[in-house]
Protein backbone atom coordinates (compact mmCIF):
# COMPACT_ATOMS: atom_id res chain seq x y z
CA UNK A 1 0.00 0.00 0.00
CA UNK A 2 1.52 3.74 -1.20
CA UNK A 3 0.41 7.05 0.32
CA UNK A 4 0.32 9.77 -2.88
CA UNK A 5 0.90 13.09 -2.51
CA UNK A 6 0.62 15.96 -5.14
CA UNK A 7 1.71 19.31 -4.49
CA UNK A 8 1.65 22.34 -6.04
CA UNK A 9 2.84 26.06 -4.76
CA UNK A 10 3.20 25.84 -1.34
CA UNK A 11 5.97 27.46 0.31
CA UNK A 12 8.89 26.26 -1.70
CA UNK A 13 7.21 23.51 -3.26
CA UNK A 14 6.06 24.23 -6.77
CA UNK A 15 5.53 21.39 -7.99
CA UNK A 16 5.80 17.87 -6.51
CA UNK A 17 4.17 14.17 -7.41
CA UNK A 18 5.19 11.48 -4.63
CA UNK A 19 4.40 8.12 -3.98
CA UNK A 20 5.67 7.02 -0.52
CA UNK A 21 5.61 3.45 1.11
CA UNK A 22 2.33 2.87 3.88
CA UNK A 23 2.77 -0.08 4.96
CA UNK A 24 4.62 -1.26 8.67
CA UNK A 25 7.47 -0.22 9.03
CA UNK A 26 10.15 3.22 9.26
CA UNK A 27 10.59 5.41 6.78
CA UNK A 28 12.53 8.34 6.32
CA UNK A 29 12.80 11.40 4.16
CA UNK A 30 16.52 12.87 3.84
CA UNK A 31 17.78 16.07 2.24
CA UNK A 32 19.49 19.39 2.24
CA UNK A 33 18.77 22.01 4.38
CA UNK A 34 15.38 24.54 2.40
CA UNK A 35 14.57 21.08 -0.20
CA UNK A 36 10.90 20.66 1.00
CA UNK A 37 10.99 17.76 4.15
CA UNK A 38 9.28 20.01 7.07
CA UNK A 39 6.62 21.10 4.55
CA UNK A 40 6.39 17.65 3.43
CA UNK A 41 5.53 16.07 6.56
CA UNK A 42 3.52 19.05 8.02
CA UNK A 43 1.25 18.17 4.17
CA UNK A 44 1.38 14.79 5.27
CA UNK A 45 0.24 15.25 8.59
CA UNK A 46 -2.94 16.55 7.13
CA UNK A 47 -4.14 12.62 7.17
CA UNK A 48 -3.91 12.66 11.11
CA UNK A 49 -5.08 15.78 12.03
CA UNK A 50 -6.90 18.77 10.39
CA UNK A 51 -5.53 21.58 12.22
CA UNK A 52 -2.00 21.10 10.76
CA UNK A 53 -3.57 23.18 8.20
CA UNK A 54 -3.69 26.51 10.17
CA UNK A 55 0.14 26.07 10.58
CA UNK A 56 0.47 27.45 7.31
CA UNK A 57 0.69 31.16 6.96
CA UNK A 58 -0.93 32.88 3.63
CA UNK A 59 2.83 33.65 2.71
CA UNK A 60 3.38 30.16 2.49
CA UNK A 61 0.28 29.87 -0.29
CA UNK A 62 -0.73 31.29 -3.35
CA UNK A 63 -4.52 30.98 -4.86
CA UNK A 64 -3.49 28.23 -7.27
CA UNK A 65 -2.22 26.37 -4.16
CA UNK A 66 -3.11 22.44 -3.59
CA UNK A 67 -2.52 19.58 -1.87
CA UNK A 68 -4.18 16.24 -3.21
CA UNK A 69 -3.36 12.85 -0.65
CA UNK A 70 -4.61 9.61 -2.14
CA UNK A 71 -4.67 6.56 -0.09
CA UNK A 72 -5.86 2.91 0.47
CA UNK A 73 -9.23 4.42 -2.85
CA UNK A 74 -9.63 7.93 -1.20
CA UNK A 75 -8.65 10.84 -1.97
CA UNK A 76 -8.70 14.61 -0.71
CA UNK A 77 -8.06 17.77 -2.48
CA UNK A 78 -6.82 20.76 0.35
CA UNK A 79 -7.51 23.77 -1.87
CA UNK A 80 -7.19 27.58 0.05
CA UNK A 81 -10.24 29.43 0.80
CA UNK A 82 -11.08 33.21 1.42
CA UNK A 83 -9.22 32.96 4.63
CA UNK A 84 -6.07 32.22 2.59
CA UNK A 85 -5.93 28.30 4.60
CA UNK A 86 -6.43 25.46 3.32
CA UNK A 87 -9.21 23.41 3.15
CA UNK A 88 -11.40 20.38 1.97
CA UNK A 89 -14.19 21.94 2.21
CA UNK A 90 -15.89 18.91 3.84
CA UNK A 91 -17.43 18.89 7.26
CA UNK A 92 -18.49 17.09 9.85
CA UNK A 93 -20.59 17.99 13.17
CA UNK A 94 -19.07 21.54 11.60
CA UNK A 95 -15.46 20.40 11.77
CA UNK A 96 -13.29 20.28 9.07
CA UNK A 97 -13.02 16.47 7.79
CA UNK A 98 -11.15 14.58 5.80
CA UNK A 99 -11.45 11.50 3.95
CA UNK A 100 -7.99 10.21 3.86
CA UNK A 101 -7.84 10.18 7.87
CA UNK A 102 -5.49 7.75 10.24
CA UNK A 103 -4.75 7.96 13.55
CA UNK A 104 -1.59 9.22 14.26
CA UNK A 105 1.56 11.20 15.70
CA UNK A 106 2.48 14.66 14.44
CA UNK A 107 6.04 16.32 16.04
CA UNK A 108 6.77 19.32 14.15
CA UNK A 109 6.67 20.97 17.48
CA UNK A 110 10.14 22.06 16.87
CA UNK A 111 8.97 24.37 14.15
CA UNK A 112 5.48 25.21 14.63
CA UNK A 113 5.26 25.40 18.73
CA UNK A 114 2.82 23.34 19.31
CA UNK A 115 4.94 22.12 22.75
CA UNK A 116 4.11 25.55 24.63
CA UNK A 117 -0.24 25.15 23.87
CA UNK A 118 -0.62 24.99 27.70
CA UNK A 119 2.66 26.27 28.68
CA UNK A 120 0.58 29.61 29.82
CA UNK A 121 -2.06 27.38 31.97
CA UNK A 122 0.72 25.73 33.96
CA UNK A 123 1.14 28.44 36.18
CA UNK A 124 -2.40 28.38 37.21
CA UNK A 125 -2.62 25.12 37.32
CA UNK A 126 0.06 24.93 39.96
CA UNK A 127 -1.59 27.86 41.62
CA UNK A 128 -4.46 25.67 43.25
CA UNK A 129 -4.30 24.48 46.07
CA UNK A 130 -4.98 20.94 45.51
CA UNK A 131 -3.33 20.47 42.48
CA UNK A 132 -1.69 17.34 43.56
CA UNK A 133 -4.23 15.52 44.10
CA UNK A 134 -4.80 15.92 40.73
CA UNK A 135 -1.85 13.89 39.77
CA UNK A 136 -1.01 9.94 39.75
CA UNK A 137 2.23 8.15 38.86
CA UNK A 138 2.79 7.44 35.75
CA UNK A 139 2.53 4.13 33.68
CA UNK A 140 5.93 2.11 34.33
CA UNK A 141 6.43 1.56 30.40
CA UNK A 142 6.48 5.71 29.79
CA UNK A 143 8.98 6.33 32.83
CA UNK A 144 10.97 3.25 31.99
CA UNK A 145 10.88 3.91 28.16
CA UNK A 146 12.15 7.32 28.55
CA UNK A 147 14.53 6.61 30.69
CA UNK A 148 16.41 3.94 28.43
CA UNK A 149 15.76 6.28 25.45
CA UNK A 150 17.34 9.33 27.02
CA UNK A 151 19.28 8.05 29.89
CA UNK A 152 19.99 4.35 28.78
CA UNK A 153 18.84 4.17 32.40
CA UNK A 154 14.77 2.67 33.29
CA UNK A 155 14.87 3.75 36.64
CA UNK A 156 16.01 7.28 35.98
CA UNK A 157 12.82 9.47 35.47
CA UNK A 158 10.77 7.07 38.69
CA UNK A 159 8.32 9.89 39.96
CA UNK A 160 7.39 10.64 36.53
CA UNK A 161 3.60 11.82 36.92
CA UNK A 162 0.69 12.50 35.13
CA UNK A 163 -3.04 14.20 35.31
CA UNK A 164 -5.22 11.42 36.23
CA UNK A 165 -7.75 11.71 33.79
CA UNK A 166 -8.42 13.37 30.27
CA UNK A 167 -11.49 15.21 31.82
CA UNK A 168 -9.85 16.53 34.30
CA UNK A 169 -7.41 17.72 32.18
CA UNK A 170 -9.98 19.67 30.09
CA UNK A 171 -11.38 20.99 33.08
CA UNK A 172 -8.28 22.71 33.82
CA UNK A 173 -7.94 24.01 30.35
CA UNK A 174 -5.04 21.88 28.77
CA UNK A 175 -5.65 20.85 25.04
CA UNK A 176 -2.93 17.88 26.04
CA UNK A 177 -2.03 15.87 28.26
CA UNK A 178 0.63 16.96 30.14
CA UNK A 179 3.39 15.06 32.66
CA UNK A 180 5.19 16.22 35.96
CA UNK A 181 8.62 15.80 37.25
CA UNK A 182 10.04 15.93 40.01
CA UNK A 183 12.81 18.22 40.30
CA UNK A 184 14.26 18.49 43.43
CA UNK A 185 11.99 20.60 45.53
CA UNK A 186 10.25 21.55 43.04
CA UNK A 187 7.63 19.74 39.99
CA UNK A 188 8.21 20.36 37.20
CA UNK A 189 5.87 20.19 33.84
CA UNK A 190 6.39 18.70 30.94
CA UNK A 191 6.50 21.84 28.90
CA UNK A 192 9.20 23.46 31.00
CA UNK A 193 11.45 20.04 30.49
CA UNK A 194 13.61 19.68 27.27
CA UNK A 195 12.66 19.41 23.98
CA UNK A 196 13.88 16.11 23.90
CA UNK A 197 11.98 15.06 27.07
CA UNK A 198 8.82 16.89 25.81
CA UNK A 199 8.61 14.91 22.25
CA UNK A 200 9.36 11.53 23.88
CA UNK A 201 7.00 11.80 26.46
CA UNK A 202 4.53 12.86 24.00
CA UNK A 203 5.24 10.04 21.76
CA UNK A 204 5.33 7.26 24.25
CA UNK A 205 2.44 8.19 25.82
CA UNK A 206 0.26 7.71 22.45
CA UNK A 207 2.35 4.25 22.43
CA UNK A 208 1.26 3.19 25.74
CA UNK A 209 -2.37 4.24 24.80
CA UNK A 210 -2.90 3.63 21.18
CA UNK A 211 -0.46 0.81 20.32
CA UNK A 212 -0.18 -1.06 23.90
CA UNK A 213 -3.51 -0.72 25.01
CA UNK A 214 -5.50 0.01 21.60
CA UNK A 215 -7.13 -1.65 18.85
CA UNK A 216 -6.11 -0.17 16.08
CA UNK A 217 -4.95 -1.59 12.63
CA UNK A 218 -2.81 1.11 11.12
CA UNK A 219 -1.12 4.09 13.00
CA UNK A 220 0.78 7.00 11.23
CA UNK A 221 3.88 8.62 12.88
CA UNK A 222 5.45 11.37 11.55
CA UNK A 223 8.62 12.80 13.63
CA UNK A 224 10.09 16.10 11.99
CA UNK A 225 14.20 16.61 12.59
CA UNK A 226 14.32 14.73 15.76
CA UNK A 227 18.26 15.09 15.87
CA UNK A 228 16.92 18.86 17.00
CA UNK A 229 15.95 17.54 20.13
CA UNK A 230 17.57 14.45 20.89
CA UNK A 231 21.23 13.76 21.37
CA UNK A 232 23.27 10.75 19.02
CA UNK A 233 23.03 8.17 21.49
CA UNK A 234 19.04 8.45 22.19
CA UNK A 235 18.06 8.65 19.01
CA UNK A 236 19.79 5.24 18.24
CA UNK A 237 17.85 3.95 21.13
CA UNK A 238 14.83 5.77 19.68
CA UNK A 239 15.41 3.56 16.63
CA UNK A 240 15.85 0.15 18.64
CA UNK A 241 12.65 1.25 20.60
CA UNK A 242 10.58 2.17 17.54
CA UNK A 243 11.67 -1.39 15.32
CA UNK A 244 11.37 -3.57 18.38
CA UNK A 245 7.45 -2.07 18.56
CA UNK A 246 7.37 -2.64 14.73
CA UNK A 247 8.81 -5.76 15.02
CA UNK A 248 6.45 -6.79 17.56
CA UNK A 249 3.07 -5.14 17.50
CA UNK A 250 0.29 -6.50 15.33
CA UNK A 251 -0.59 -2.82 14.82
CA UNK A 252 0.29 -1.58 11.08
CA UNK A 253 2.76 0.68 12.63
CA UNK A 254 3.71 3.53 9.82
CA UNK A 255 6.69 5.46 10.76
CA UNK A 256 7.92 8.20 9.29
CA UNK A 257 11.04 10.60 9.96
CA UNK A 258 12.59 13.26 8.32
CA UNK A 259 16.00 14.03 8.80
CA UNK A 260 19.44 15.21 8.82
CA UNK A 261 20.84 12.18 11.61
CA UNK A 262 23.84 10.40 10.25
CA UNK A 263 22.89 7.71 13.12
CA UNK A 264 19.40 7.49 12.52
CA UNK A 265 20.13 7.46 8.52
CA UNK A 266 22.70 4.43 9.30
CA UNK A 267 20.09 2.44 10.58
CA UNK A 268 17.41 2.70 8.23
CA UNK A 269 17.58 0.19 5.33
CA UNK A 270 18.37 1.92 2.00
CA UNK A 271 14.62 0.63 0.40
CA UNK A 272 13.25 3.32 2.71
CA UNK A 273 15.42 6.19 2.49
CA UNK A 274 13.92 9.10 0.10
CA UNK A 275 16.74 11.84 -0.48
CA UNK A 276 14.39 15.03 -1.60
CA UNK A 277 15.52 16.76 -4.05
CA UNK A 278 14.13 20.33 -4.86
CA UNK A 279 15.41 21.86 -8.19
CA UNK A 280 13.94 25.31 -9.08
CA UNK A 281 11.02 24.77 -6.51
CA UNK A 282 10.48 20.83 -8.18
CA UNK A 283 10.43 18.26 -5.49
CA UNK A 284 11.66 14.66 -6.24
CA UNK A 285 12.61 11.61 -4.15
CA UNK A 286 15.78 8.79 -5.13
CA UNK A 287 14.70 5.41 -3.79
CA UNK A 288 16.41 3.06 -2.46
CA UNK A 289 19.08 5.87 -1.25
CA UNK A 290 22.22 4.46 0.43
CA UNK A 291 22.84 6.20 3.29
CA UNK A 292 26.48 7.14 2.41
CA UNK A 293 25.02 8.89 -0.65
CA UNK A 294 22.46 10.57 2.00
CA UNK A 295 24.71 12.11 3.91
CA UNK A 296 27.38 12.85 0.78
CA UNK A 297 30.09 11.60 3.91
CA UNK A 298 31.78 8.16 4.79
CA UNK A 299 31.21 7.28 8.17
CA UNK A 300 34.47 4.95 8.37
CA UNK A 301 37.89 5.21 10.42
CA UNK A 302 41.32 6.44 8.93
CA UNK A 303 43.81 4.14 7.58
CA UNK A 304 41.81 2.21 4.89
CA UNK A 305 43.62 2.64 1.21
CA UNK A 306 40.75 1.66 -0.82
CA UNK A 307 37.15 2.13 -0.83
CA UNK A 308 35.14 0.30 -2.97
CA UNK A 309 31.75 2.10 -4.08
CA UNK A 310 29.21 -0.56 -4.94
CA UNK A 311 25.63 -0.35 -5.57
CA UNK A 312 24.15 -2.36 -3.48
CA UNK A 313 23.93 -5.00 -0.70
CA UNK A 314 24.00 -7.82 -2.98
CA UNK A 315 27.27 -6.05 -5.09
CA UNK A 316 28.97 -5.77 -1.65
CA UNK A 317 28.45 -9.32 -1.13
CA UNK A 318 30.09 -11.06 -4.31
CA UNK A 319 32.90 -8.60 -4.48
CA UNK A 320 33.63 -9.52 -0.43
CA UNK A 321 33.87 -12.94 -1.61
CA UNK A 322 35.64 -12.19 -4.59
CA UNK A 323 38.53 -10.34 -2.40
CA UNK A 324 38.61 -12.77 0.20
CA UNK A 325 38.88 -15.59 -2.19
CA UNK A 326 41.23 -14.12 -4.44
CA UNK A 327 43.31 -12.43 -1.75
CA UNK A 328 43.15 -9.80 -3.31
CA UNK A 329 43.45 -7.40 0.08
CA UNK A 330 46.54 -8.96 0.71
CA UNK A 331 48.81 -5.79 2.45
CA UNK A 332 46.49 -3.52 1.86
CA UNK A 333 43.04 -2.37 3.63
CA UNK A 334 39.78 -2.62 1.73
CA UNK A 335 36.23 -1.15 2.37
CA UNK A 336 33.40 -1.89 0.56
CA UNK A 337 30.46 0.69 0.84
CA UNK A 338 27.18 -0.12 -0.92
CA UNK A 339 26.86 3.95 -1.82
CA UNK A 340 23.46 3.68 -4.70
CA UNK A 341 22.22 3.67 -7.67
CA UNK A 342 24.77 4.06 -10.80
CA UNK A 343 24.04 7.86 -11.34
CA UNK A 344 23.98 8.39 -7.67
CA UNK A 345 27.46 6.42 -7.24
CA UNK A 346 29.64 7.98 -10.39
CA UNK A 347 28.54 11.91 -9.12
CA UNK A 348 29.82 10.38 -5.26
CA UNK A 349 32.74 8.91 -6.68
CA UNK A 350 33.70 12.62 -8.66
CA UNK A 351 32.84 14.73 -5.18
CA UNK A 352 34.65 12.28 -3.24
CA UNK A 353 37.76 13.11 -5.87
CA UNK A 354 37.71 16.71 -5.96
CA UNK A 355 37.12 17.31 -2.73
CA UNK A 356 39.46 14.87 -0.99
CA UNK A 357 37.07 12.84 0.87
CA UNK A 358 39.49 10.39 2.17
CA UNK A 359 43.04 12.27 2.48
CA UNK A 360 46.19 11.68 0.66
CA UNK A 361 47.11 8.46 -1.09
CA UNK A 362 43.98 6.73 -0.48
CA UNK A 363 42.20 5.44 -3.86
CA UNK A 364 38.73 5.04 -4.71
CA UNK A 365 36.92 2.52 -7.37
CA UNK A 366 33.58 1.96 -8.15
CA UNK A 367 31.94 -1.06 -9.23
CA UNK A 368 29.23 -1.18 -11.36
CA UNK A 369 26.35 -3.60 -12.28
CA UNK A 370 26.93 -4.95 -15.82
CA UNK A 371 23.92 -3.44 -17.25
CA UNK A 372 24.90 -0.04 -16.77
CA UNK A 373 28.30 -0.45 -18.47
CA UNK A 374 27.59 1.47 -21.89
CA UNK A 375 25.86 4.05 -19.79
CA UNK A 376 28.53 4.52 -17.46
CA UNK A 377 31.64 4.96 -20.11
CA UNK A 378 29.43 7.20 -22.29
CA UNK A 379 29.33 9.83 -19.05
CA UNK A 380 31.82 12.45 -19.92
CA UNK A 381 34.03 14.10 -17.62
CA UNK A 382 34.16 10.78 -15.60
CA UNK A 383 35.84 8.21 -17.74
CA UNK A 384 39.72 8.89 -15.95
CA UNK A 385 37.56 7.75 -12.31
CA UNK A 386 38.76 4.07 -12.02
CA UNK A 387 36.17 2.14 -12.00
CA UNK A 388 34.71 -1.47 -12.87
CA UNK A 389 31.46 -3.70 -13.67
CA UNK A 390 30.19 -7.16 -12.64
CA UNK A 391 29.93 -9.69 -15.50
CA UNK A 392 26.27 -9.79 -13.70
CA UNK A 393 23.49 -7.49 -14.47
CA UNK A 394 21.69 -5.99 -10.77
CA UNK A 395 19.94 -8.08 -8.87
CA UNK A 396 16.44 -7.77 -9.68
CA UNK A 397 17.29 -8.04 -13.24
CA UNK A 398 19.41 -11.30 -12.76
CA UNK A 399 16.86 -12.80 -10.71
CA UNK A 400 14.48 -12.05 -13.64
CA UNK A 401 16.67 -13.01 -16.09
CA UNK A 402 17.51 -16.43 -14.56
CA UNK A 403 14.12 -17.11 -12.79
CA UNK A 404 11.40 -15.78 -15.98
CA UNK A 405 12.87 -14.13 -19.32
CA UNK A 406 15.36 -17.14 -19.75
CA UNK A 407 14.78 -19.66 -16.96
CA UNK A 408 17.60 -21.71 -16.14
CA UNK A 409 16.10 -24.88 -14.56
CA UNK A 410 20.11 -25.69 -12.62
CA UNK A 411 19.85 -22.74 -11.44
CA UNK A 412 16.05 -22.53 -10.12
CA UNK A 413 16.10 -25.76 -8.85
CA UNK A 414 19.36 -25.10 -6.73
CA UNK A 415 17.94 -21.74 -5.34
CA UNK A 416 14.05 -23.53 -4.88
CA UNK A 417 16.13 -26.68 -2.81
CA UNK A 418 17.84 -24.29 -0.83
CA UNK A 419 15.22 -21.56 0.07
CA UNK A 420 11.67 -22.44 -0.48
CA UNK A 421 10.92 -26.07 1.54
CA UNK A 422 7.30 -24.41 2.40
CA UNK A 423 6.20 -23.50 -0.90
CA UNK A 424 8.55 -24.16 -3.96
CA UNK A 425 9.90 -21.25 -6.37
CA UNK A 426 8.22 -23.19 -9.13
CA UNK A 427 5.21 -22.01 -7.87
CA UNK A 428 5.63 -18.85 -6.60
CA UNK A 429 7.05 -18.06 -10.11
CA UNK A 430 3.71 -19.48 -11.58
CA UNK A 431 1.99 -16.94 -9.89
CA UNK A 432 3.99 -13.91 -10.44
CA UNK A 433 3.64 -15.12 -14.32
CA UNK A 434 -0.01 -14.97 -14.13
CA UNK A 435 -0.44 -12.08 -11.99
CA UNK A 436 -1.90 -8.99 -13.41
CA UNK A 437 0.41 -6.86 -11.70
CA UNK A 438 3.41 -8.57 -13.36
CA UNK A 439 2.48 -10.31 -16.78
CA UNK A 440 2.87 -8.95 -20.11
CA UNK A 441 6.08 -6.90 -19.64
CA UNK A 442 4.96 -5.02 -16.57
CA UNK A 443 7.96 -5.58 -14.55
CA UNK A 444 10.98 -4.86 -16.48
CA UNK A 445 13.25 -4.19 -14.16
CA UNK A 446 12.35 -6.81 -11.73
CA UNK A 447 11.87 -5.37 -8.56
CA UNK A 448 8.19 -6.73 -7.82
CA UNK A 449 9.89 -10.43 -9.02
CA UNK A 450 12.18 -9.20 -5.84
CA UNK A 451 9.47 -8.26 -3.63
CA UNK A 452 7.52 -11.47 -4.33
CA UNK A 453 10.89 -13.65 -3.73
CA UNK A 454 12.05 -11.76 -0.65
CA UNK A 455 8.65 -11.67 1.12
CA UNK A 456 8.35 -15.41 0.45
CA UNK A 457 11.87 -16.29 1.98
CA UNK A 458 10.87 -13.86 4.60
CA UNK A 459 8.19 -16.20 5.82
CA UNK A 460 10.18 -19.17 5.94
CA UNK A 461 12.47 -17.59 8.65
CA UNK A 462 15.08 -16.22 6.26
CA UNK A 463 15.70 -12.14 6.94
CA UNK A 464 16.17 -10.11 3.44
CA UNK A 465 19.98 -9.60 4.76
CA UNK A 466 20.76 -13.27 5.35
CA UNK A 467 18.86 -14.21 1.97
CA UNK A 468 21.19 -11.83 -0.11
CA UNK A 469 24.30 -12.47 1.26
CA UNK A 470 23.20 -16.40 1.13
CA UNK A 471 22.18 -16.03 -2.68
CA UNK A 472 25.40 -13.73 -3.45
CA UNK A 473 27.28 -17.08 -2.13
CA UNK A 474 25.48 -19.06 -4.66
CA UNK A 475 25.93 -16.60 -7.69
CA UNK A 476 30.08 -16.16 -7.21
CA UNK A 477 29.62 -20.44 -7.28
CA UNK A 478 27.58 -20.25 -10.25
CA UNK A 479 28.95 -17.27 -12.82
CA UNK A 480 32.48 -17.22 -13.89
CA UNK A 481 33.66 -14.28 -12.35
CA UNK A 482 37.49 -15.03 -13.36
CA UNK A 483 37.66 -11.90 -16.01
CA UNK A 484 36.09 -9.63 -13.12
CA UNK A 485 38.72 -10.64 -10.55
CA UNK A 486 41.53 -10.33 -13.16
CA UNK A 487 40.53 -6.40 -13.40
CA UNK A 488 39.73 -6.03 -9.84
CA UNK A 489 43.33 -6.88 -9.14
CA UNK A 490 44.62 -4.51 -11.34
CA UNK A 491 42.51 -1.23 -9.88
CA UNK A 492 43.92 -2.62 -6.46
CA UNK A 493 47.41 -2.86 -7.42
Amino acid sequence: MSIQIEIQNIRNIKNANLELPFEKGMYALVGGNGCGKSTLMLLLSLTIKTSSAHMLTRKDTQEDSFVKISADGKTDLWKRNSNNKLTTKKYKAGRLFSSVHYHGFYEGSVFYGSRFNDYTKIEHFFSTDNYTEKLVDADPYVAESLGYILQNDKEYYQGLKRIKSRSIAEQEGFKGFPYFYQVGDELISQYQMSSGESLLISLIDFINNLVNKGNYKKLFFLIDEVELALHPAAIDRLQIYLSDIIKNSSTDLVVYFSTHSSELIQRIPASNLYLLENENGNLSAINPCYPNYAVRSLYIPNGFDFVLLVEDEMTKAIVDRVIREKNLAESKLCCVLPAGGCTQMLQLHHDMVTYNTLGVGKKIISIYDGDVKDTINKRKGYQDLPKCFLPIPSFEKYLKKMFIDTPDNDFIKLIGDKYFNQRSLKDILHDYKTDERTKNGKDNDGKNLKKVIVSNVINTGLDEKQFIDNLSEDIYKYENLENFAATLSNLLS
